[in-house]
């Protein structure tokens, strides 16, 4: 079988001669072909395969496993195919990968000869792609790094360099600029880029990195001990550049600002919602003091007994309010509670005088509201369904009186 992608990579469209159509086991309408020749790349290296049509039929999977083994189409259809077909080969998912691709090679070109960070592999997902690096700690990567890095490629971009794949002889090889020397019994096809970069690949790549035409680096994690970097490049890159330009023109506008000033804008927005927040809890926590202020204890034989639903109020400030109120009284039992979503939080603080177990007070008052909770002697908290003052009012007076 003649492998179009690499012999004639700009080949989209071709005829070859079905060699075997067989239906595949349990799968209605879906047959694996194999032919005389084929353009359609079939998935490896980390690049997905191609899709298409032969002969008017979906392609839906085209897999190799091996130099030795047939390449094999998966193929969409009410007949066995047979005879001479006509394949066509899906150009934008071609040429998105080939791009993805390409700008893989220029990313680790460059990281290589700055750091000799050593690629391993690349994965083209279908929003973005990453390629794994050798990370040995001798470099970070930062995000002046990556723009410093994209520069570079820009310049390789601009410079239109041409892109070479091909099957070398050994002398060529021996020749060759390469970051990982081959095995020199292999038959290896290599991928130039100008008289630079030099790598065993068999993947789909552009004729001059023009074509590729940008390249932008997302973002970077450790992966089980290497470096994973995650990037888009040719029109996935430009679509990305040009949805966070009409972000940030939208943004602009609602900030009446240049694009050029909507860093710092935001940054201003922020700081004020930082101290609208400061001012707000300050409110509300005068707010919970005043509340507990009012509250007027309930004289019981074994201490004096706090109730109160203090709506707007955090969990924080109800542990503040309940150790406000037993510092006060060491006489005290006191309930507190608020509204917190669905659900109630609830806090219960016991003086040092009273007698009262907090936790197990607090856990008879949820176990009545269908909650759960409990703590130390002197203060515990937990959450509950539903709120009843007078059943939580009942069950402390039972503990007390």
């Amino acid at each position: 079988m003649i492998a179009l992608y690499h012999s004639h990579p700009e080949c989209t469209r071709f005829s070859a001669e079905v060699q075997g159509c067989e239906p595949v086991p349990g799968q209605e309408n879906l047959y694996c072909v194999t032919l005389s020749d084929t353009a359609f790349y079939p998935t490896g290296g980390g690049q997905p395969c191609d899709l298409g049509t032969l002969d008017g039929c979906p392609v839906v999977d085209v897999t190799h496993e091996g130099d030795e083994a047939p390449i094999l189409h998966f193929v969409r259809s009410e007949r066995p195919l047979s005879g001479t077909v006509t394949g066509c080969i899906d150009v934008a998912r071609r040429r998105d990968h080939t791009q993805q691709h390409s700008g893989q090679h220029l990313i680790s070109h460059v990281l290589y000869e700055r750091f000799k960070a050593y690629s391993l592999g690349l994965h083209i997902g279908r929003e973005d792609a990453y390629v794994d690096l050798v990370d040995d700690g001798g470099f970070r990567l930062t995000r002046e790094v990556c723009d410093d890095v994209e520069r570079e490629i820009n310049e390789w971009i601009a410079r239109d360099e041409p892109v070479r794949c091909f099957f070398p002889t050994q002398q060529e090889l021996a020749e060759l600029p390469l970051r990982k020397k081959p095995d020199p019994h292999e038959a290896l096809r290599i991928v130039c880029i100008g008289k630079e970069e030099a790598v065993a690949c068999c993947g789909t790549h552009v004729r001059s990195t023009a074509q590729v035409q940008m390249v932008h680096i997302l973002s970077w994690q450790q992966s089980h001990g290497n470096l994973r970097v995650f990037f888009v490049a040719g029109l996935r890159a430009v679509q990305y550049a040009a949805l966070r330009i009409a972000q940030a023109d939208a943004a602009a506008k609602l900030f009446s600002c240049n694009v050029a000033d909507l860093a710092a804008s935001v940054e201003r927005l922020r700081v004020q919602g930082q101290e609208q927040a400061r001012q707000l809890g300050e409110a509300r926590k005068a707010l919970v003091l005043g509340k507990l202020a009012a509250i007027e204890p309930e004289k019981c034989a074994r201490g004096n007994l706090y109730i109160a639903v203090l709506n707007g109020a955090d969990s924080a400030q109800l542990r503040d309010g309940i150790s406000d109120v037993t510092r006060r009284d060491p006489m005290a039992v006191c309930f507190l509670a608020a509204c917190a979503g669905e659900q109630f939080d609830a806090a219960l603080g016991t003086g040092a005088q009273c007698g009262v177990h907090a936790g197990n007070a607090l856990k008879a008052v949820l176990t009545a509201l269908g909650g759960k909770g409990g703590g130390r002697p002197d203060s515990a908290f937990g959450r509950c369904a539903r709120m009843d003052e007078d059943a939580v009012r009942t069950v402390l007076r039972s503990m007390m009186d």
